[in-house]
């Protein structure tokens, strides 16, 4: 192998230039990283990990670092994957993308206090990696901490108006809150942003039950019912609210 540096001849073995001491392992980083993208186009996860490996160890690159780990968290090898993420955000704590990442892995984990941190610390880098706040409402509520939920889910639907699952975590985080009417509304929101969305109208008619509405929570299920008909919670109710619109008219 010729020395890029001085021009040297070595031997195929050498790591290092017999002459002026180059590493000789970076002039190969090119190839590896061809055959690596290669590798990965063909659908080859594990030769290509291998390959990004190779590149590592010659050379630290936080951007290697974090696909490898994006990789690995793919591949459900979350212990793989959160090694190369921290040494990703060791090596560019700037990046949010690299925390984002380690609050899916994390999450994964369980781990769900360093989780929400990782996402918050997202937010903090770039204030526009807006998902992160979906990942911060799923997580407050699995944690009980509703308010922080609803927060997340709000600020989240401000930013995305489209973002139609975001209703459905707000209306489920409003609803464990006893919001009725703030429960209501995502679900309304829901519904006209999914028309066809059975369980939206389900909770609907849940939430207008509490309020009250037995009209309306009644049209609920029905339309709950004619979206799916093995919807067995609607039913139920529907038969219940109907024999007491019978009792009380």
């Amino acid at each position: 192998m010729q020395c890029p540096r001085c021009k040297t001849e070595n031997p195929k073995e050498n790591k290092y230039c017999s002459e002026c001491g180059y590493d000789l392992r970076l002039s190969s980083i090119q190839s590896i990283f061809a055959h690596a993208w290669e590798l990965e186009f063909k659908g080859l996860h594990t030769e290509a990990l291998a390959e990004f490996e190779k590149i590592l160890e010659i050379q630290p690159d936080a951007g290697v670092h974090i696909h490898v780990g994006n990789e690995y968290y793919k591949l459900a090898h979350l212990k793989e994957a959160l090694y190369h993420l921290e040494k990703g955000r060791e090596l560019a704590p700037k990046r949010p993308d690299v925390h984002y990442a380690l609050g899916l892995v994390y999450y994964r984990l369980g781990n769900l206090n360093k989780a929400i941190g990782a996402f918050k610390k997202a937010l903090e880098v770039n204030p526009n990696y807006h998902t992160s706040l979906y990942w911060i409402g799923i997580i407050s509520y699995h944690l009980g901490r509703l308010d922080d939920a609803c927060q997340a889910f709000n600020k989240l639907i401000e930013f995305h108006p489209d973002f139609a699952i975001a209703y459905y975590h707000l209306g489920i985080s409003s609803s464990a809150k006893g919001l009725v009417n703030e429960t209501i509304d995502a679900f309304s929101n829901l519904v006209k942003a999914n028309p066809d969305d059975a369980k939206a109208f389900y909770h609907l008619g849940m939430a207008y039950f509490k309020k009250g509405d037995i009209d309306a929570s009644i049209k609920a299920f029905h339309r709950a019912i004619e979206l799916d008909p093995n919807d067995v919670r609607s039913k139920e109710n529907l038969k219940t609210l109907e024999n007491m619109r019978v009792l009380f008219t």
